[in-house]
């Protein structure tokens, strides 16, 4: 039974992917699964949660801006990590 739940919830986590934009084809070689099955979770997932399946405009835009924040964050760290290790060279 165990395994069926988590099954359930891979299958839940792959149409949301897919519901949120990510390519079917991309995620059925990811995930080794064909693409007609990933369709099928989708609808299923669509029909079982209704509306609330889609992310609405706003949620999307929340996380695009929240996507650019942690990629301006990673790249002020990867400059920093940088000047961390240049200046460690010139001490040695």
């Amino acid at each position: 039974m165990k395994s069926n739940k988590l099954y359930d919830e891979q299958r839940i986590k792959v149409a949301q992917e897919a519901i949120n934009g990510t390519k079917i084809s991309f995620l059925a070689r990811k995930y080794s699964v064909s693409p007609s099955t990933i369709a099928n979770w989708v609808k299923f997932y669509k029909e079982r949660f209704g509306e609330q399946a889609t992310p609405s405009v706003s949620e999307r835009i929340e996380d695009a801006k929240r996507v650019q924040e942690l990629e301006d964050k990673m790249d002020t760290a990867i400059k920093l990590l940088g000047e961390k290790d240049l200046e460690i060279e010139l001490l040695r």
